[in-house]
């Protein structure tokens, strides 16, 4: 008697494989498009069909750059192998010149084969675990991280653990903080949490009131740098990029929030609010502050005297300038200088009616005939390309004409702007 299974035609129906110690240990910890590449591969490989790279990134929607950050992931993760393609082997492929190997992981863990050295140089570490398994603290260690995880240990994972402590120096409250911090945020790969062990360790954390102290700094700073962002209207995480220049602002220009988001609302002057424009406003604030001896959050006052000064300061630029226009209209279109002299006289004979008690028709004429003038100097300048208000005086604010104060006697809105650049005016003067 014989058995025959009925054979699947269609390469879709057929089911694939996936280790569980795949999807418990790698998966979780990993991005999702790296997960996605690694099944669709998978799926082909069990079932020897072809499939090239160009293909799959097609099919999966992703980019040939993405495709190799994956497989480069997992093969540092030891779940897979790259063969590169040797010159005239198969057609070149860019990034993605490689074959992909997948590992039984399986026999990584349990059924490794190694050479005579290797074997006895892993019988050797076996003994120290063994040996680490009769440490009461040890023992604690693994009993303590099992609880964490929520699941037995693999022996792969008692011996990645029990190197933390035998070769790092790791001690036992930093190792369990890093399996809280990291199982917290959804990473109970143990690869990843040897990371944070080696770095935390590296720093010369010992404690778990060290490891609290660093964190509460690292949540400060995640949060100073969200509000930064959401001042520019920024509503997401910041780069690794924006990261370091703000923590440059911090740590090697030791500015304070509060100025820093002083410097972000000086951006609403532009169209594109950046980090880069605020590094701007700081580096200058940062040597001003060295140049005068001062702290850089120490800001320079302006008093109202100051102030005042500073308006006087721009209307008399703001009238040298209209005067330097009209003369140079007055160069080019010498019958614009009669007609703004007939206007002026003009003017004053209104003035003199009015005292004198003149007539309305005559006074009503005068005015008609300036309205006249006015035209006709209006065409001469927009005729030969002026604006028509060419040598009227530019304010910078035209509510106050920049005396900081309203018709109706009230503090203009234009004086907190005036304030922040009259304070660099009073430093440059």
């Amino acid at each position: 008697m014989n058995f025959i299974r009925e054979k699947t035609k269609e390469f879709y129906l057929l089911t694939s494989e996936v280790e569980n110690i795949f999807l418990n240990e790698y998966m979780p910890g990993a991005p999702g498009d790296y997960v996605k590449i690694y099944l669709y591969g998978l799926m082909y490989a069990q079932h020897g069909e072809e499939m090239d790279h160009k293909t799959m990134v097609r099919q999966l929607r992703v980019t040939e750059e993405q495709a190799n950050q994956a497989w480069t992931y997992w093969s540092n993760m030891g779940v897979i192998k790259k063969h590169m393609h040797l010159s005239g082997e198969k057609e070149q492929q860019g990034l993605l010149n490689y074959d992909v190997e997948f590992l039984s992981l399986r026999e990584q863990m349990y059924r490794s084969p190694i050479g005579d050295e290797t074997k006895k140089q892993e019988e050797e570490g076996e003994g120290e675990v063994e040996n680490a398994l009769e440490n009461p603290d040890l023992k604690e260690l693994f009993s303590a991280v099992e609880n964490r995880m929520g699941r037995p240990l693999t022996s792969g994972e008692v011996k990645e653990i029990f190197s933390w402590s035998s070769e790092l120096g790791a001690s036992t409250e930093v190792i369990l903080d890093a399996c809280e911090y990291c199982i917290s945020r959804g990473k109970c790969n143990i690869k990843y949490i040897s990371k944070v062990v080696a770095q935390w360790t590296s720093q010369g954390m010992k404690t778990h009131q060290q490891v609290q102290e660093y964190l509460d700094e690292l949540e400060q700073r995640y949060g100073a740098q969200k509000r930064i962002l959401q001042s520019l209207g920024m509503n997401r995480p910041a780069t690794e990029a924006e990261k370091q220049l703000i923590n440059r602002w911090f740590d090697e220009m030791h500015f304070s929030l509060e100025r820093i988001l002083e410097a972000c609302g000086r951006t609403v002057s532009i169209s594109n609010p950046n980090l880069r424009y605020v590094n701007k406003i700081l580096e200058n604030w940062y040597q001003e502050a060295q140049k005068e001896g001062r702290d850089v959050n120490k800001k320079v006052n302006v008093t109202q005297t100051v102030l005042n000064h500073y308006y006087e300061y721009l209307r008399k630029k703001e009238e040298n300038e209209a005067q330097e226009r009209k003369e140079e209209i007055y160069s080019k279109l010498p019958q614009i200088r009669e007609i703004d002299r007939s206007i002026v006289e003009l003017g004053s004979s209104i003035s003199r009616n009015l005292l004198s008690g003149g007539s309305r028709s005559s006074i009503e004429q005068i005015r008609k005939k300036m309205k006249e003038l006015e035209s006709e100097r209006a065409v001469l300048l927009t005729e030969n390309n002026f604006p028509i208000d060419y040598t009227d005086i530019k304010y910078s604010c035209d509510i106050c004409k920049d005396t900081g104060v309203t018709e109706d006697g009230r503090r203009c809105s234009c004086t907190a702007k005036r304030t922040e650049e009259a304070e660099l005016w009073q430093k440059s003067n």
